[in-house]
């Protein structure tokens, strides 16, 4: 049986500890991006910080972010789904 994988959600707030400023500028240091790019991330939230992480991997990460000001959720990952093949039918001619 497969290990459940996690994703780490964003909701675009910051906790009761932080401003939003700090939990933007926070968010582009830990995921070494611009802060502009920060911004439009927390502007677009909800949104996947993470995923495909096992559940220990996911829990750090939120509490990383959590202490840095950031609100975050786990999520279960969705299974994708089966790969569907279409092919043309070749003539028989």
């Amino acid at each position: 049986m497969e290990e459940a994988l996690y994703q780490v959600v964003i909701t675009g707030n910051p906790t009761a500890s932080a401003s939003l400023q700090v939990a933007v500028r926070s968010f582009a240091v830990i995921f070494s991006i611009p802060v502009e790019d920060a911004q439009a991330r927390f502007e677009t939230a909800p949104c996947v910080a993470r995923g495909m992480l096992s559940l220990e991997q996911a829990e750090k990460y939120c509490r990383v972010m959590r202490k840095q000001g950031i609100q975050c959720e786990l999520q279960r990952e969705q299974p994708a789904p089966p790969a569907v093949g279409i092919y043309p039918r070749l003539s028989s001619s």
